[in-house]
């Protein structure tokens, strides 16, 4: 056998065992992309320690009467304002609709409502108790009108308020709707609060879980504070997902 036999048969040999070694080793197959994670549910930071603290995160409900599917739809509540206005002032001017809950006592309360009016939000006033005539004539010489009240108590609401046009934001979102329906009187229920902890991954999260919710459930209404990463996270909740809507308050009380 000359030269060039043995080496067209080397080539031969060479070719049928690299042909059987990839019918025995075939290439693994790429990596399937995951999914960018959601921010854990326990970042960094404590928890907040206010009079919310102690309420569930979450209140848990059937779907409101009148869903329809569509776009995730939320309400953001921001309480309790008039602290500082300087601090608040960014959330005031938010590109998107704020129930503002007034702590009618703050320092700031009457400045945080006259931009709150002049951005078109609707004004809720914080209590533990329904208002009487008197007082509800007072906070609204002093507060321009207001839409509703906001408070953690709302069956203590529901004697003085029936057949009122006020709306009542239940914070806590545990009363009994029927209770007030038959009273005439109208009613707002917090489902999420999204801040119990101070960190955009935490609050980001929650706002997750909130659309989740709102595409399952219809309307979902957010208590939160007006604190600068609230505003951060929704920010980047409404750049990530172009299907959620933020609403007005009054919007909430009509499903």
């Amino acid at each position: 056998m000359n030269a060039r036999s043995i080496f067209w048969v080397l080539v031969v040999a060479f070719a049928l065992w690299a042909f059987v070694y990839g019918a025995m080793h075939p290439p693994k197959p790429p990596p399937i992309p995951q999914p960018t994670p959601l921010p854990r549910l326990a970042p960094s930071g404590p928890a907040r320690r206010d009079l919310f603290s102690n309420d569930p995160v979450i209140a848990g409900r059937t779907p409101r009467r009148g869903f329809i599917p569509g776009p995730a739809r939320l309400v953001a509540m921001v309480g309790l304002c008039g602290a500082s206005l300087a601090n608040e002032r960014a959330m005031l001017d938010a590109p998107f609709p704020i129930g503002v809950i007034l702590d009618p006592r703050a320092r700031d309360a009457r400045r945080v409502a006259v931009l709150a009016h002049a951005r078109g939000e609707e004004l809720f006033i914080q209590t533990d108790r329904a208002p009487n005539a008197s007082e509800l004539e007072a906070w609204r010489r002093e507060f321009g009108s207001v839409l509703g009240v906001a408070t953690r108590h709302p069956d203590r609401t529901i004697a003085t308020l029936a057949g009122s046009t006020l709306v009542v934001f239940d914070e806590r979102g545990a009363s009994n709707p029927m209770e007030f329906t038959r009273s005439e009187i109208r009613l707002i229920r917090r489902d999420v609060r999204i801040d119990d902890r101070d960190s955009v991954p935490y609050i980001t999260y929650m706002l997750e879980q909130a659309t989740a919710l709102a595409r399952r459930r219809g309307i979902v209404v957010l208590l939160m504070r007006p604190r600068a990463n609230d505003l951060t996270a929704i920010e980047g909740l409404l750049q990530r997902r172009h299907d959620v809507q933020f609403v007005q308050p009054a919007t909430a009380e009509r499903v």
